[in-house]
């Protein structure tokens, strides 16, 4: 049985902030049961895939280093969230994870380490003809640095802050809303040519 071919384009993904929603006191979701989607991210997500992306998170997870959580907890988290994509109907093409601590390593965003495990996994995508949303300036330095169209999805405020950090740095994105959800319903992330 041949193998389906990996589309030349992919929805790089941040994963808190983005995909599920940050915990309320430090940031770090530990446990599944603290695992909250962002309204209508499957959906969205069902729908970019529809639309011949495939959808990859990359994500930084420092709590691990921290001891705030395990390697085998976050593998709990993940392997749970990967189960609700799918049955969602999103084609999920990996969840690419830097545990380390800040300077530890080349993967941790905005380092492009994490990208390129994706792309030696992928061979045939674009990261120039891809897209990375996230909610950092990090996420977007990341996405920059590859040549990516950059998106960025949070509260307004926040928005702002951080798209203010992306200017001073001569980042340019392609736009941005409250959640990944409206940039779908809006249009923004629909297929552009790999090349564009």
């Amino acid at each position: 049985m041949a193998a389906e071919a990996t589309p030349a384009r992919a929805i790089f993904l941040d994963r808190d902030g983005v995909v599920n929603r940050r915990a309320a006191a430090d940031g770090y979701v530990r446990t599944w049961a603290e695992f909250e989607f962002v309204p209508g991210v499957i959906e969205a997500l069902a729908a970019l895939c529809r639309d011949g992306a495939l959808a990859i998170i990359i994500t930084n997870q420092r709590g691990v280093a921290m001891g705030l959580l395990t390697p085998d907890d976050l593998a709990d988290i993940h392997r749970r969230m990967a189960l609700d994509l799918a049955a969602g109907g999103v084609r999920l093409g990996g969840i690419y994870v830097c545990p380390h601590e800040v300077g530890a390593c080349d993967c941790r965003k905005p380092a492009p380490g994490l990208f390129h495990q994706a792309q030696r996994d992928h061979p045939q995508i674009s990261l120039a003809g891809s897209d990375m949303v996230g909610d950092s300036l990090s996420d977007l330095q990341a996405g920059h640095r590859l040549g990516m169209r950059l998106w960025l999805v949070g509260e307004p405020d926040g928005r702002a802050i951080v798209a203010a950090e992306a200017a001073q740095l001569g980042i340019t994105l392609r736009g941005g809303a409250d959640s990944l959800a409206d940039l779908v319903r809006a249009g923004a992330l629909a297929r552009l040519d790999v090349a564009a």
